[in-house]
C-alpha cells in the first residue's frame, strides 16, 4: 500500500502546488511526506509540529479532495509531526509512552495523577488484550512518582493472601494493603474464582475509597466480563473510572516501530520501517517479533537490547537499595542481605527480558536452575514478609 500511496502523491504534487500557490507550498506544503493509509485514512507526515498544525487548519479540505480524486473514493488527511528518536532511546521497549487513541484516555488520567491535577475517582480500571502495553504504561507512571508505589500482581496477591491466611494475620495484609499510597493491582482478571481474595479486595476498595492515594488496577478484561467475580466488587470497580486500552493504530506502530529502529536517517531503513506499520496490524510484541524478523535477528533478540547494560543497571539499583556494593553482589559472599540482593537481582533482570543462562552468567557462573530456585524463593519471601514487600517497592 505504500508504494501506491507514494505514486499517487507524486501525481498529485503539482496539483497541490497550483491550488495552493507557490509562495503558500514552498512555505508549508512542500516537506510533507505520506507515510501510510489505512482505513481510509491518509496520514501524512509534517517536519515540524507547526507545520502540522497550519497544514491541518488551512489546507486538510484542499489535501482531501486532490488525494480522494485520484484514489476514486472519499479519503481523509491526519496530519502529524515528524519525531526526533534518540537512538539510545531503548532498553527493552521504548522508555516513554507510545501515545496514539489507542491509549491516548489512559496516558492522560495517568499524567494527571503524575502532576497532582484533581480527577473525579481514585480507582481507576484499564483493561485490554495482551500486548496492548497496560503494564508498561503503569510502570512508567510508576516512575514518574514521587511517593512509593505498592505493586501487586494478582498471582503475587494471591501467595500473600494464600500465606497471611495459613499463618492467621490477613489482617495484617489488610492493614498493608490499605496504606495511605498509591497500590498497583495487575493482572486483575486473574481474581476470577477466587471468592476469599475476592472478598478481601472488595473490604480493601472499600476502606481505601477515603485515602488521597489512588488505587489502580490492570485486568485483560472490562470488570463485567471477568469470570465468576463477586457482583459486589464488580459494583465498586464499575463505579471508578473504567477506560479501555486498545491496540496501537497505524500512527502509535509507525511511532514504536521507528523507536525500536533507531533515527531513519541513519541507516536507511525509513520506507522498511514504515511499510511494516502498514501491514503488521498488532500488538507491541506482535509489532517487536516482525521487526526482528525484517532485521534477519533471532525472533527473542532485539538489536538494541545490550544484555550486560540490563544487568548492570539493575544491579546498580538493587546494591543501591541494599546498601552494599556491586562487587559485593557479585563476589561469595553468603550473608542473608547479600543472599537476598542476588534473588532481587535475578528477579528483576527475568522482568527486564533477560534469559536464565543470561542471569545465571553474569551472577558468577550460575546455571539456570540456580537462578530460577532463587526467583521462586524470593517470591515466597514476599509472600511471607509484608517488611520485605514495603523495602523492595519501586524495584520489583
Amino acid at each position: 500500500m505504500l508504494p501506491v500511496l507514494e505514486d499517487c502523491w507524486t501525481r498529485v504534487v503539482p496539483l497541490l502546488r497550483e491550488r495552493a500557490g507557490e509562495a503558500a507550498y514552498g512555505a508549508w506544503l512542500a516537506e510533507l511526506r505520506p507515510v501510510l493509509m489505512e482505513r481510509g485514512i491518509v496520514y501524512l507526515e509534517a517536519p515540524t509540529r507547526l507545520c502540522a498544525d497550519r497544514v491541518r487548519a488551512l489546507f486538510r479540505p484542499l489535501l482531501q479532495d486532490l488525494l480522494s480524486a485520484d484514489f476514486g473514493i472519499d479519503l481523509q488527511v491526519e496530519l502529524q509531526a515528524r519525531e526526533t528518536l534518540r537512538s539510545d532511546a531503548l532498553e527493552v521497549s521504548p522508555m516513554q509512552p507510545v501515545v496514539d487513541d489507542g491509549n491516548r484516555t489512559v496516558h492522560l488520567v495517568l499524567s494527571s495523577l503524575v502532576a497532582g491535577r484533581p480527577l473525579p475517582a481514585n480507582l481507576f480500571v484499564f483493561h485490554g488484550p495482551s500486548g496492548v502495553g497496560k503494564t508498561f504504561l503503569l510502570r512508567w507512571w510508576r516512575s514518574q512518582c514521587s511517593s512509593p508505589v505498592m505493586w501487586f500482581d494478582l498471582p503475587a496477591l494471591l501467595l500473600a493472601f494464600q500465606s497471611a491466611h495459613h499463618e492467621k494475620r490477613v489482617d495484617a495484609l489488610r492493614a498493608e494493603l490499605v496504606q495511605d499510597q498509591p497500590l498497583v493491582l495487575d493482572e486483575l482478571h486473574r481474581i476470577a474464582d477466587k471468592p476469599k481474595l475476592q472478598q478481601l479486595l472488595a473490604t480493601v476498595l472499600h476502606e481505601r475509597e477515603v485515602l488521597r492515594s489512588p488505587t489502580l488496577c490492570a485486568s485483560r478484561w472490562h470488570p463485567k466480563d471477568v469470570r465468576a467475580l463477586d457482583a459486589k466488587l464488580t459494583t465498586q470497580l464499575l463505579a471508578g473510572f473504567v477506560a479501555g486500552i486498545e491496540r496501537p493504530g497505524p500512527i502509535g506502530r509507525l511511532r514504536y516501530l521507528r523507536a525500536l529502529e533507531g533515527a531513519p536517517s541513519r541507516n536507511g531503513r525509513a520506507t522498511v520501517v514504515e511499510s511494516l506499520a502498514q501491514q503488521c496490524n498488532g500488538t507491541f510484541p506482535e509489532l517487536r517479533a516482525v521487526w526482528a524478523r525484517s532485521r534477519a535477528v533471532p525472533p527473542k533478540y532485539l538489536e538494541l537490547i545490550d544484555p550486560g547494560r540490563v544487568f548492570q543497571r539493575v544491579r546498580d539499583q538493587v546494591a543501591a537499595r541494599f546498601g552494599v556494593t556491586a562487587d559485593d553482589l557479585l563476589g561469595k559472599g553468603q550473608g542473608r542481605a547479600l543472599s537476598r540482593a542476588r534473588k532481587v537481582v535475578a528477579m528483576l533482570c527475568l522482568q527486564q527480558g533477560l534469559r536464565g543462562s543470561e542471569v545465571g552468567r553474569f551472577l558468577n557462573g550460575r546455571t539456570r536452575a540456580a537462578v530460577s530456585y532463587m526467583v521462586r524463593s524470593l517470591q515466597d519471601e514476599l509472600a511471607a514478609s509484608p517488611a520485605l514487600r514495603q523495602q523492595l517497592e519501586g524495584l520489583l
